[in-house]
C-alpha cells in the first residue's frame, strides 16, 4: 500500500506540475499599441511643428548681449545677425501705426532712415533707440507688403530688407520651449512605436 500510494501520489504530483498556469502575457502599453498609420502621421506632424518652433527656441537660448548696429552716419548693419538681439539708434521714416499687439495695444512700423531695416516697436512714438530681435527670414512675411511699398523711397539698392522687433528679448518667451519639450516626448513615443511595428512584430510572428 505504501509503495502504491507513493507511486500514485507521484503520478498526480507530476501531472499537477505539468498543469501549472503559465505566467500572464505581458500586456503592451496603450501608448505603443497603435496603428502604424497613426504613428507615422503623428511623427510627421510633431517633426514639422518642431521645425517651425526651432527659430523661437534658438532665440530663447541666444546671447542676451545685444549686437550694436550703430547710429545715424555710422550704421554697422553688416554686423547684423538674424535671430539675435540687436541694438540700433536712429529716426524712423514714415512710421505707420498698426493695431497688431496681442495685448490690445498698438505698434508702429517704420524704416530706419537711409537703411533697409524696418523697426516694429510698441506705441506710436518714443525715443529713437531700439533693442530687440532681428527676425529670421521665415518670420518676415507679415512685413512684405510694407517693405515693397517703401522699396522705391530711397531704399539702398541691392540690400536685403530686415525687420527688428523692438522689445523681444531672449529668456522671456517660454511657450515655444515648453511646446518643444512636449513635442519631443510625443515624437519619441511614436518613433518607438514605429520601430516596434517594423522590426519586433514581424519577429514575434515567426
Amino acid at each position: 500500500m505504501t509503495g502504491g500510494r507513493s507511486t500514485e501520489e507521484g503520478f498526480f504530483e507530476g501531472a499537477g506540475a505539468d498543469r501549472q498556469p503559465r505566467p500572464p502575457t505581458r500586456r503592451e502599453s496603450p501608448l505603443l499599441a497603435r496603428s502604424p498609420v497613426v504613428a507615422l502621421l503623428t511623427t510627421v506632424l510633431a517633426g514639422w511643428l518642431l521645425w517651425s518652433l526651432a527659430p523661437d527656441v534658438a532665440y530663447f537660448f541666444s546671447s542676451r548681449e545685444p549686437i550694436d548696429l550703430g547710429g545715424p552716419g555710422a550704421y554697422r548693419l553688416d554686423a547684423a545677425r538674424e535671430n539675435r538681439l540687436v541694438h540700433v539708434r536712429g529716426r524712423l521714416e514714415e512710421p505707420q501705426f498698426r493695431s497688431m499687439d496681442s495685448k490690445g495695444g498698438g505698434r508702429s512700423i517704420g524704416r530706419l532712415m537711409g537703411t533697409n531695416l524696418l523697426v516694429d516697436h510698441p506705441g506710436i512714438a518714443g525715443p529713437p533707440i531700439y533693442e530687440g530681435r532681428l527676425l529670421p527670414a521665415g518670420r518676415r512675411d507679415d512685413y512684405a507688403g510694407l517693405a515693397s511699398t517703401l522699396a522705391g523711397r530711397g531704399t539702398p539698392p541691392g540690400e536685403p530688407w530686415q525687420v527688428l522687433r523692438d522689445g523681444e528679448r531672449p529668456r522671456r518667451a517660454w511657450l515655444p520651449v515648453v511646446g518643444t519639450a512636449l513635442l519631443l516626448i510625443i515624437l519619441a513615443i511614436n518613433v518607438r512605436a514605429l520601430l516596434r511595428i517594423l522590426f519586433l512584430v514581424p519577429r514575434e510572428r515567426r
